[in-house]
């Protein structure tokens, strides 16, 4: 729609296909513009909604999925097919051997309990070289997936310094299709080249809104 707040705050050409509310969104070209990635990573390719941003403020971009995506128009992009739980190890190896930096994290794949620990515990082998490396988790709103986060092993990263599991609020939905689920949000994560002294620093500012959009949805 012409005059519209999305297409006046977005590029159409680059704001498509993008399943997220307009504040991630936002948040999320915030975070790209500031740290400006060598490398990033993208867990969960989907229809491409976020890649394209991405790409277009990275150096390189690897993107992983369990189906087999790709789009044109993404040069600096390398598709990665299958389970994240085993094709994501590799290449942050490869990355942690050489003189390149991963800046930038998205998880957005498996949004089962299991799956969001086991994503973010292979992106923890990651060790920073010179600059800081921000992880964004989607949906970080949704019981499952915030289980998942919450018990996942982020202390075991001497890097990791600080996690804010409401960095963007999620939303409890009243459309039809999702009436009474709760879905959306980032969780984010610091990590930096200096070593952690003392624990992880832990937000939750949401949390008592959170409490009360649970009592309302269909997780009761």
């Amino acid at each position: 729609m012409t005059g519209s707040l999305e297409n006046t705050l977005f590029d159409p050409a680059m704001n498509k296909d993008w399943h997220m509310q307009l504040s991630e969104r936002v948040a999320l070209m915030y975070v790209l513009s500031r740290f400006q990635p060598d490398i990033s990573i993208e867990i969960g390719t989907f229809l491409g909604g976020s890649l394209r941003p991405i790409s277009a403020a990275s150096r390189q971009v690897y993107s992983f999925d369990i189906d087999d995506r790709s789009f044109p128009g993404l040069p600096n992009v390398e598709f990665v097919t299958g389970n994240s739980s085993v094709t994501l190890l590799p290449v942050i190896d490869r990355i942690n051997a050489s003189d390149r930096e991963i800046n930038f994290i998205l998880i957005d794949g498996d949004h089962s309990e299991d799956g969001v620990k086991a994503d973010i515990a292979t992106c923890l082998r990651y060790i920073p070289k010179t600059r800081p490396t921000i992880i964004l988790l989607h949906d970080s709103c949704n019981p499952d997936v915030r289980k998942g986060i919450i018990d996942a092993p982020w202390s075991d990263s001497p890097y990791l310094h600080e996690l804010d599991l409401d960095f963007v609020p999620g939303v409890l939905f009243d459309r039809p299709d999702l009436k009474g689920q709760i879905w959306g949000g980032f969780a984010a994560a610091l990590m930096t080249p200096e070593r952690r002294t003392g624990n992880v620093s832990l937000q939750a500012p949401f949390e008592p809104s959170r409490l009360a959009m649970l009592e309302k949805s269909i997780y009761i």
